[in-house]
């Protein structure tokens, strides 16, 4: 079997754990400490969408060696115990640092335009990420703030260092394998940087005068408390209550304590997002926190932003935000799928798949990951054999497996939701599961 071209180190760096891993000629993300494992079935690959523990869901053994990409850097333990202070009961810290990260770069933006308007906020929100005197709490960013000094916040999640339409240029991807108990854990991480947009049109820029706020600045938070992505909805819910509760007992913003609305986005079916988000506009919110899910949050973005309000997520990952005509009032905390995509092509290639098939979930977010992880893995000299995409809803997969299966892929990866609970049992029937 001949192997597939290295992918062409374009804006992927290697972190520390995996040494050069990215960018050189023999090592891979494997070098962190665990081995691709021996082939039993059909190897398989999961995403930030489907990384999850499903100890509970599957026989023990059943994931065994699945691999995975997930967005976003080691979470220290310090951090682990603030938000267990804040919720117990979580038990995945998923996009829980860029939940916290967002509520306080929000919260900085208003102390920086001495105003709690969504346009003011939104004008400050990317100057509060670059180009200032690093700082990594609110309150040491506030004092500098008072003091008239630039800042440049860096938080739980990383140095965010927004670019010009107000995603993360740099983050950090994780690699994961599961393990015999159907849970995962980390074996590398990969840092990277992700292109800025070369033309910033005028439909993407605050425009218009800025108002006066009423002086309260309030958060509404728009995350998945049910449907098929709510285990990504504790952990965020939990990383704005952290940083709402650091804010106020250092003294909130514009001198009284700050507030926060909770909305449910649900997953898109039944599609509660749009009347979750009235509720939070009628009641009064500055900033909107979510949604998680990047077709969600691509229904209501008009909804959010035409009402001058800012919306920033810390789980989108769609590329279609990186063009939206957002009014300079979108923001979010998770790189763009550039790098996501990225990185998963350059696992799947070092550990030595030269075949493919992709099973990807239709929408926003599905449609752009499965569209980068492709583009990228074919640039590595690697084949796709199989692209297929499926409706989430549907009552069974059973013919996008027979596809897939009819191609005799090395690998597959599926990027999907919950929806994995039901996928997997169809590719082990196939024949094609992990340890089928």
């Amino acid at each position: 079997m001949s192997l597939p071209r290295r992918i062409p180190c374009i804006a992927v760096l290697a972190s520390a754990a995996l040494a050069t891993a990215a960018c050189s000629s023999n090592s891979s993300p494997t070098a962190a400490g665990s081995e691709p494992p021996a082939k039993a079935g059909t190897q398989l690959y999961f995403v930030d969408g489907n990384t999850a523990d499903y100890s509970g869901d599957f026989e023990p053994g059943t994931l065994k060696g699945v691999r995975a990409t997930l967005p976003g850097g080691k979470i220290g333990d310090e951090f682990r115990q603030r938000i267990l202070k804040i919720n117990s009961k979580v038990k995945d810290f998923t996009y829980a640092p860029e939940a916290y990260d967002a509520t306080i770069l929000s919260a900085l933006a208003a102390v920086a335009a001495k105003n709690d308007s969504g346009k003011a906020i939104a004008g400050k929100e990317i100057g509060v990420t670059r180009d200032g005197t690093k700082c990594t709490s609110f309150k040491q960013c506030a004092d500098l703030l008072a003091d008239g000094t630039d800042i440049d916040y860096d938080g739980p999640s990383g140095p965010i260092e927004m670019n010009s339409t107000g995603s993360p240029s740099a983050a950090t991807v994780g690699i994961y394998q599961f393990g015999q108990d159907n849970n995962y854990k980390n074996v590398g991480y990969v840092n990277g940087t992700t292109p800025d947009q070369a033309n910033i049109r005028a439909d993407q820029k605050v425009s218009g005068p800025i108002p006066k706020g009423d002086g309260t600045l309030t958060f509404g938070t728009l995350l998945p408390g049910t449907g098929d992505s709510s285990f990504l909805g504790a952990p965020q819910f939990a990383g704005v209550d952290l940083a709402i509760d650091e804010i106020n007992k250092a003294g909130g913003v514009l001198g009284k304590k700050v507030k926060q609305l909770k909305g449910d986005s649900g997953d898109g079916s039944p599609n509660i997002a749009p009347s979750e988000t009235d509720k939070l506009l009628r009641g009064g919110a500055d900033v909107i926190i979510g949604a998680a899910s990047s077709s969600v949050s691509l229904s209501v973005i008009d909804k959010i932003t035409g009402a001058g309000v800012v919306q920033i997520s810390a789980g989108n990952t769609s590329t279609a935000f990186d063009t939206y005509p957002d009014h300079g009032m979108y923001f979010r905390t998770a790189p763009s799928d550039v790098l996501q995509g990225q990185v998963m092509a350059q696992t799947i290639s070092e550990d030595g798949h030269s075949n493919i098939a992709i099973l990807a979930r239709q929408d926003a977010y599905g449609e752009a990951l499965a569209k980068n992880v492709r583009s990228f893995y074919e640039e590595s000299g690697g084949k796709v054999v199989s692209y297929a995409l499926y409706d989430a809803n549907a009552a069974n997969y059973t013919a996008e497996v027979e596809k897939v299966k009819a191609q005799h892929p090395d690998a597959i990866v599926l990027i999907s939701f919950d929806e994995s609970k039901k996928i997997v049992p169809e590719l082990i029937k196939a024949g094609i599961g992990q340890n089928g």
